[in-house]
């Protein structure tokens, strides 16, 4: 079984491979992904209050069902908190900057 030259990677050359092969799709804006992460929080939130009603109105519900959306929920707007603080910071010390 013959391999063939092996070459470095040093001899390779990135826009000799990848030309014109996929296109580039945009990204999505850091505000938009900031949005949708504010809304799937929304989202496990409007569930968890969701599953609580249906329990205080008699449905048929899992208790560790509802126990684990609570817990979610509860992360998920611990984590957004503590994102926007970090954002927070970082915009302050921006702001600190001597220009």
């Amino acid at each position: 079984m013959s391999l063939g030259g092996v070459r470095a990677l040093g001899s390779l050359d990135p826009r000799a491979i990848y030309a014109g092969q996929a296109p580039v799709t945009p990204r999505a804006s850091f505000g938009e992904q900031l949005h949708a992460a504010i809304r799937a929080v929304d989202d496990l939130q409007t569930q968890r209050d969701e599953l609580v009603s249906g329990m205080i109105r008699g449905q048929p519900s899992e208790v560790h069902e509802i126990m684990t959306a609570a817990q979610e929920a509860q992360l998920s707007f611990e984590l957004m908190l503590e994102v926007r603080n970090k954002l927070l910071d970082a915009y302050q010390e921006i702001m600190r900057m001597q220009i």
